[in-house]
C-alpha cells in the first residue's frame, strides 16, 4: 500500500468512527418544544475538528443517509426520511455545512480562538438555514421562530464547540494525527 492509499484509508477510518459517532449521540436530546435540546451539534462540530472539509461533509451525510433509511439516529430517537422534510430538516440539512466549515478553518489554523471564531460561524449557518425551513413549515415569524429555534441553543451549541475541538484535540494528540 502507498501512502496516498493509506491516508484514503485512515481518512475513511476517520470519517466512519465521526459518523458512529454521531450516530450515537444525536438521538440523546431533551424536548424544550418544537426543536430538542440534542449532542447532534456536538457531534457535527466533533467531525468538523478531525477530519478535512470534504469528508467531515461526507460523514454527517452518511449519518443523514443512516437516518434516512430508518435507523433511529435523529434526535429524540426519530428516522425515516420524514424527518428530513420535517420541522427540523433545516437544522439537518446545515450540519454538513458545518462540519466542512468547521474542518476549513481547522485546516487553517491551530489557534483556538480563530476556530472558535469557525464554531460560531457553523452555529450562524445551521441558525440561518434551521430557522428559515422552521418559519417555511411551521407558519411562524421570523422573531416567534428565532426564540423557539435559536435563543435557547446559542450558549449551549457553543460549549458543545468547545468540548468538541478539545475531545478532538485530544484525540488527535493521542493517534498523532
Amino acid at each position: 500500500m502507498n501512502a496516498a492509499s493509506g491516508t484514503k484509508v485512515k481518512s475513511l477510518a476517520l470519517a466512519g468512527l465521526c459518523t458512529a459517532f454521531m450516530a450515537v449521540v444525536a438521538p440523546l436530546s431533551i424536548p424544550i418544544g418544537p426543536i430538542s435540546l440534542t449532542l447532534s451539534v456536538l457531534g457535527v462540530f466533533f467531525a468538523g475538528a478531525m477530519l478535512t472539509p470534504g469528508w467531515a461533509a461526507a460523514s454527517i451525510l452518511a449519518y443523514i443517509c443512516i437516518g434516512a433509511v430508518g435507523l433511529p439516529v435523529f434526535a429524540n430517537m426519530a428516522a425515516g426520511v420524514q424527518v428530513l422534510t420535517g420541522m427540523t430538516a433545516g437544522f439537518l440539512w446545515a450540519y454538513p455545512l458545518m462540519a466542512a466549515l468547521l474542518a476549513a478553518v481547522c485546516r487553517r489554523t491551530q489557534r483556538m480562538a480563530l476556530r472558535l471564531a469557525g464554531v460560531l460561524a457553523g452555529q450562524l449557518v445551521c441558525y440561518a438555514l434551521g430557522t428559515v425551513w422552521f418559519m417555511f413549515v411551521s407558519g411562524m415569524g421570523l422573531w416567534a421562530s428565532l426564540t423557539v429555534c435559536v435563543l435557547p441553543f446559542i450558549l449551549p451549541d457553543f460549549l458543545k464547540g468547545l468540548g468538541a475541538l478539545a475531545l478532538a484535540g485530544a484525540i488527535r494528540r493521542r493517534l498523532k494525527l
